[in-house]
């Protein structure tokens, strides 16, 4: 048993302090379902069993709240389940419902992500981008194919012709524009040139 110093809660988390030093880092819904009050004795121990007991509706209902707002990678989802401090045993199990109900697919997410970015950036920083969320290589590159060469080309000959105006027809400036923003060398000389002609 322990005595409760504080606590504080910030970003859907609830942090308790105890006199003996320990600390718990509770999901904000199963604070909400089981309160805790300063200066109360309780059992950090149980507290962390009823944590792991209760909090798989809980952290499913959190991953299909943030699904609901676009297409997520599992990286994104796990991440954000851990943010909300829930043990990671509940997580694996959410993410388990979630895969075997096809709710949540890397592939899928990559696809849509390709379709969505590669209207500003070139194939070069949409795999950038993938891969920080978690996305392998091959169901990037899968991904990827679906976006044609000649398509690359024409978004990146449209922007080059916007940043022909603020280069003042410099093709080399523009294609240094255009390879940050993800296109190779060869499409972004290519659409640099044509923009100035």
């Amino acid at each position: 048993m322990d005595k409760i110093l504080s606590i504080k809660r910030q970003n859907g988390v609830a942090r308790v302090q105890f006199l003996s030093g320990d600390t718990l880092q509770i999901p904000s819904a199963l604070f909400l379902e089981r309160r805790l009050r300063e200066g109360e004795i309780m059992d950090p121990d149980a507290y962390r069993a009823f944590i792991l007991q209760r909090g798989y509706p809980h952290a499913l209902e959190a991953a299909m709240k943030f699904l609901a707002l676009r297409e997520r990678s599992e990286k994104e989802l796990r991440s954000r389940l851990k943010r909300s401090q829930y043990p990671d045993a509940v997580i694996e199990k959410v993410m388990d419902t979630l895969s075997a109900h096809h709710l949540v697919s890397d592939s899928r997410f990559a696809e849509q992500w390709v379709h969505h970015r590669a209207r500003k950036y070139g194939k070069n920083r949409i795999a950038q981008e993938l891969r920080i969320k978690g996305v392998s290589s091959e169901e990037t590159a899968a991904a990827l194919e679906n976006l044609p060469e000649e398509e690359e080309f024409a978004r990146a000959l449209e922007q080059a012709k916007k940043l022909a105006r603020k280069f003042q027809n410099e093709p080399l400036k523009i294609s240094q524009a255009l390879v940050r923003r993800g296109y190779s060398w060869s499409i972004a000389r290519k659409a640099a040139e044509a923009a100035v002609k």
